[in-house]
């Protein structure tokens, strides 16, 4: 079975569990109009019912602060999350028009002045969940992604004078988490798979995400020759789907099926919608060395083992590497914790996989091997989760090959070869939250 998620607006879809800060200095006060200062322009929402993500959009920098309040039956409010955000200017629509949901989660999202310098944003809740904020930059958006399994974590005075999850000084961006203490040899597994066994034929169906990265007007990296990664990835991206389509052990769905733009948020948001168990997002890499060529797949992490590494996601991301460099990720073991094994080992076993079946028929393609960034992309996944970049589209030869439709196939093989080896020996299906 083959579904598309299209992008539809603003509304659609659901979200993430990891937590994170974006440090910013306090927005300047008083009176704000776009394109002067910070000015909040829009809510989002996406959602399932049992996950929502709300993305609060103010353009540039701000310093806000989040926090909870229990429900309050004399007064007829329900359970709420807020979000104070100071220094900024608010859409007249935005104040009178508030963002229903009415999911069994959420009722709605609406927004006011709390003081002459803060904007309120309360998310008024159906039943107690749990919930994660973070800030992407360029543009600033405020995420906040809520998990209706959990009971909210609330102050003991309840006071909403001090809100938790305030801003406070950035530290250096650590170094990528350690991997596993051992990987599946892949090649080895491909070569001699085990024996079908009785419990692996009753597996479920492994509910895949293929994520073409870039898009519309983004067109990623582009080559020498004018080559654009936006349109190479999504040839790739239909190629995954169309294998997977033909094996009954898989649903495949796609963020993007055209040349449409999809924010990174959204594309997280789409995946957990649809309680996938792998998201794989495509990407191909760039250098400043024209001679540079390989093949590497990573895992989410909050740092970076070097710059080169540091600077890809910074690429991606769609930021300078000194605003990557200011973000502080804390990273929630709740959630990431259970999938980051399952996500090395896929890594490890997809780029191997990407390697021998390019190698096969077009000659050695050096392995990069499993690396480790910070890519927002992965941020907030509720599954196991890895970004692929394969080969260089800034190295003439790459460039050659990844206009050639077979050197795509032998791409495409690599990742369906993994998806379908760790569906049949990965620990396929989501954690218990």
């Amino acid at each position: 079975m083959i579904l598309t998620w299209r992008h539809i607006g603003g509304a659609l879809l659901t979200a993430a569990v990891l937590l994170a800060a974006f440090v910013s200095p306090p927005a300047a006060h008083g009176a704000a109009t776009p394109g002067n200062s910070p000015f909040l322009s829009e809510i989002h929402a996406w959602t399932n019912e049992i996950y929502t993500r709300v993305a609060i959009y103010t353009g540039d920098e701000v310093s806000w602060q989040a926090a909870a309040l229990r429900a309050d039956p004399p007064q007829g409010l329900p359970p709420r999350i807020f979000i104070d955000v100071r220094g900024v200017g608010i859409k007249s629509d935005i104040l009178h028009n508030p963002v229903g949901v009415h999911n069994g989660l959420l009722r709605q999202v609406r927004a006011g002045r709390y003081s002459s310098d803060t904007v309120r944003v309360v998310i008024d809740l159906e039943r107690s969940s749990t919930f994660r904020v973070f800030a992407l930059p360029d543009p600033y958006r405020i995420i906040i992604d809520i998990d209706g399994e959990g009971v909210i974590p609330v102050p003991q005075d309840n006071a909403a004078q001090e809100p938790q999850g305030s801003v406070g000084s950035t530290p250096p961006l650590p170094a990528p988490e350690s991997p596993p203490a051992s990987f599946p040899h892949p090649e080895a597994a491909f070569r001699n798979p085990a024996p079908p066994q009785l419990a692996s034929l009753r597996r479920p169906r492994v509910r895949v995400m293929i994520d073409p990265g870039h898009g519309g007007k983004d067109p990623g990296a582009v080559g020498p020759s004018g080559l654009r990664e936006k349109d190479v990835v999504l040839a790739i991206g239909r190629l995954v789907r169309d294998r997977l389509a033909r094996d009954e052990g898989f649903d495949v769905w796609m963020t993007r099926d055209s040349d449409v733009y999809i924010p990174l948020e959204e594309r997280t948001a789409m995946a957990n919608r649809s309680h996938a168990d792998v998201f794989v997002s495509l990407h191909i890499n760039a250098s400043r060395n024209r001679k540079a060529r390989g093949v590497s797949t990573f895992v989410f992490s909050r740092g970076a083992s070097n710059m080169e590494d540091l600077e890809l996601a910074a690429r991606e991301n769609g930021v300078p590497v000194a605003r990557l460099k200011g973000i502080k990720f804390i990273v929630d073991d709740l959630f990431n914790g259970a999938r980051k094994n399952e996500s090395l080992r896929l890594a490890k076993t997809m780029n191997d996989a990407i390697c021998r079946n390019v190698s096969a028929r077009f000659g050695g393609q050096e392995n990069l091997g499993l690396k480790q960034a910070p890519f927002f992309v992965l941020v907030g996944a509720r599954m196991t989760s890895v970004l692929v970049e394969s080969s260089f589209i800034s190295n003439p030869r790459d460039e050659a090959l990844l206009r050639d439709t077979a050197y795509l196939e032998r791409i495409a093989d690599g990742i369906v070869e993994a998806l379908r080896y760790y569906g049949q020996n990965g620990n396929v299906g989501r954690p218990e939250l």
